[in-house]
């Protein structure tokens, strides 16, 4: 965000409410943007990305509740502060409402147009100190969890090293070899989380450059299900990869797009049954045609439905991982979430417990 020129986009269906603003803020170090209705502001807010909007409650078609909602439901769009404008709905029940929608701000017509940029100015300062703040909380994990990896890199390069040596001259017991298996498997436990955690430190500090280019989504699949070969051998699990031919590019980066995809598959592999299956579907949803929606279906043992809406939280982990002997980090599945948001994309999941798990997520297609 610009000190000197932050972005303001307001949003009224009254022409000359938006020119007495537009005045106002004339000798201001603003740029205003103007949208006349709830749709308009959605497209205007999605491609300029404003540091505040200004929304008008009172609008024909969507009104202003219904935008804020819409707002907040798109990544790109969820975090932009917004000042509520209200004529006639002073009553505390719409206030409230409007404030768990998640506005900022709650202001009154007739507009006091210094009010309103006295406030407008102090959410551009928090939202600047809440930038650094995030910035600084990232600059420190990473020095953190950089220390961490580097020694435990080390250990687990040791262990590997004479484990091998001690196997090849057979001078380990059955249970002594089993010892060694277990501090390896600890060891890359270890340093998995650790990984997750510089991950998710960079992704919600918005650290992280995304390295896009044009793909063809049946590429990232062959890369990620090749990976997986052993493993799916190993449990005799059926995969399949339902793509049609003709599907449309996606401007992703696809290391990170990889890693979502990877761990979605291996997420399904600790759940499915010994000879059970997995499947990657591709496709264009007929109510999204902008988007391609990506899923990953397994027949496992499901998760139950109270646990659905959490599941994407921060070592949230369902009660389904409690059973199986391979536990994670339960950062994967925060770590998805956010690289897709990213993208400009959305992932969610469907599941019946014992019977099967659906994980999607989509991405904007390549216009």
């Amino acid at each position: 965000m610009e000190d000197t020129n932050p972005k303001i986009l307001v949003v009224d269906d009254t022409e000359d409410n938006l020119d007495l603003l537009e005045f106002a803020m004339k000798r201001k170090p603003f740029t205003m943007l103007r949208a006349m209705s709830g749709k308009e502001c959605l497209q205007i807010a999605r491609k300029e990305i404003p540091d505040i909007i200004i929304l008008d409650i009172q609008m024909p078609e969507m009104d202003g509740f219904e935008t804020l909602k819409r707002l907040r439901a798109e990544p790109v769009t969820a975090g932009i502060p917004v000042i509520f404008l209200t004529a006639q709905r002073k009553d505390p029940q719409s206030i409230e409402r409007g404030l768990e929608l998640g506005a900022e701000e709650f202001l009154t017509k007739p507009i006091d147009t210094e009010e309103l940029l006295v406030r407008t100015r102090m959410l551009l300062k928090l939202k600047k100190l809440e930038a650094e703040l995030e910035r600084t909380k990232a600059d420190f994990m990473a020095m953190l969890v950089h220390d961490l990896r580097s020694p435990l890199s080390g250990i687990k390069s040791v262990i590997e090293y004479f484990r091998e040596i001690f196997k090849q001259n057979n001078n380990l017991s059955p249970d002594q070899y089993s010892l060694f298996e277990t501090i390896d498997d600890s060891a890359a436990r270890m340093l998995a989380l650790i990984n997750d955690i510089l991950d998710l430190s960079k992704l919600e500090s918005g650290n992280i450059n995304l390295d896009k280019q044009q793909i063809d989504f049946h590429l990232i699949v062959e890369m990620v299900s090749r990976d997986f070969k052993i493993q799916f051998k190993k449990k005799e699990i059926h995969f399949e990869a339902a793509i049609p031919e003709n599907i449309p590019m996606v401007n992703i980066d696809i290391n990170k797009i990889g890693q979502v995809l990877m761990n979605l598959i291996s997420n399904a592999l600790k759940f499915v049954p010994v000879g059970g299956n997995i499947t990657v579907t591709v496709d264009v949803p007929k109510d999204a045609p902008e988007y391609l929606q990506i899923s990953v279906i397994d027949n496992g043992m499901g998760i139950p439905k109270e646990e659905l809406p959490a599941i994407f939280d921060r070592y949230k982990q369902a009660s389904s991982a409690k059973k199986i002997r391979q536990k994670g980090t339960g950062l994967g599945l925060a770590v998805c979430k956010l690289l897709v948001e990213a993208h400009g994309g959305k992932i969610s999941v469907e599941s019946e417990v014992g019977k099967s798990t659906t994980f999607s997520f989509t991405l904007p297609i390549v216009q």
